[in-house]
């Protein structure tokens, strides 16, 4: 009977070791990832309405560079990514590295809807492949949540306004 308890108490004890690892991932975020200001955007359908949310900026080359890579799962669901560009571009994008799924959804110089895609998690040691449109764009949203693309993927002209 003692015996049992005791391996009962070590079996909880390495369990709840297990669950402190994956809780302290998101206390590892990149310094890049942190140094992204938080904004609000706001999300117009015509159709629907206003959403504001509430984002993490990739302003910089290193920030947009670095983009959700190395960053916990938690942390990705927390803050949607918005990738500011300087000027018009047709950057690809990756998932190496990125721990969840994302949605990625690229609007225009004005903030115009231009095409949304998924983009599944890379499995370890698969080859990633790159996402983007043909066209160019100004802004790309990167998120994980599936309420945000039932807004965007609801039927409407869609634009996006920056508060700064």
């Amino acid at each position: 009977m003692v015996c049992r308890r005791i391996r009962l108490f070590f079996s909880l004890i390495l369990a709840l070791a297990a669950v402190n690892v994956g809780a302290d991932r998101c206390n590892d975020i990149p310094e890049v990832f942190v140094t992204m200001p938080k904004e609000i955007v706001e999300v117009w359908n015509e159709n629907v309405g206003r959403s504001v949310i509430r984002v993490r900026m990739a302003v910089s080359p290193r920030q947009r560079a670095a983009g959700f890579q190395n960053v916990c799962e938690a942390e990705i669901a927390r803050f949607p990514l918005l990738f500011v560009f300087d000027q018009d571009v047709r950057t690809r994008f990756h998932m190496q590295n990125v721990q969840a799924a994302l949605n990625i959804a690229f609007f225009s110089r004005s903030g115009s809807l231009i095409s949304s895609q998924r983009m599944p998690r890379t499995s370890v040691g698969q080859p990633g492949r790159l996402y983007g449109i043909e066209s160019s764009y100004r802004y790309a949203l990167e998120f994980s949540s599936d309420e945000l693309q039932q807004l965007l993927s609801r039927p409407g002209k869609i634009r996006i306004v920056l508060r700064r």
